[in-house]
């Protein structure tokens, strides 16, 4: 009989916000992936990787969800570990370890897997299934402004100065933008260059 593992999915955020899924050992990663961000209300789209952890949390094995193998390896070469190549017992193979989920890595949502209980699959279940919420996740794009912090970004002029990029080549040439050869500025339609000829 199959077994199947209860995790506690906790999103690492200022509030406590986890969820606890039920799903078989044997159930591909990819299954997991989709139940996360189901389970948090997310969609799928970005990219996301499971890493084995252990006590202290530190990033170990790494299954991602794109097959990141080298195809021009030799043959016989290990192919990297996919998330559609692994199951959850190949992240998590016993009580007592534990896992990383990291998704979107530019927003860097991360997640802390914890199993807590391993136990036979009752004959009339269907996994992955959600068996415990608490907290609410934040939306999905409340890091965007996160995203920006920390880069020198040029503010709008407050009055009508040109835009200065601060390259001496590009603002000379933008400031000629205004001087074209044909009429000061204007733009001309194809049939007024017949009196430039």
């Amino acid at each position: 009989m199959s077994q199947i593992m209860r995790l506690r999915v906790i999103l690492d955020t200022e509030d406590d916000v986890f969820r606890d899924i039920e799903i078989g050992t044997d159930a591909p990663l990819m299954h997991l992936h989709f139940a996360v961000l189901d389970a948090f209300g997310w969609e799928a789209g970005e990219l996301a990787s499971f890493f084995q952890s252990d006590e202290s949390w530190s990033r170990g094995k790494e299954f991602s969800l794109l097959d990141m193998s080298d195809p021009m390896a030799d043959e016989g070469a290990k192919p990297e570990d996919a998330m559609n190549q692994s199951t959850v017992g190949h992240l998590i193979p016993e009580l007592g370890r534990r896992a990383i989920y990291v998704y979107d890595f530019l927003r860097m949502w991360c997640f802390y897997v914890e199993p807590l209980a391993l136990e036979d699959a009752k004959p009339d279940g269907a996994y992955p299934a959600l068996c415990h919420e608490f907290g609410t996740p934040p939306a999905f794009d409340s890091k965007d402004g996160d995203l920006l912090e920390g880069m020198d970004l040029p503010s709008e002029p407050e009055d009508d100065t040109p835009y200065r990029t601060g390259d001496p080549e590009l603002d000379a040439y933008l400031d000629d933008e205004d001087d074209d050869d044909f009429g000061g500025g204007e733009h001309l339609s194809i049939d007024d260059l017949d009196d430039l000829i």
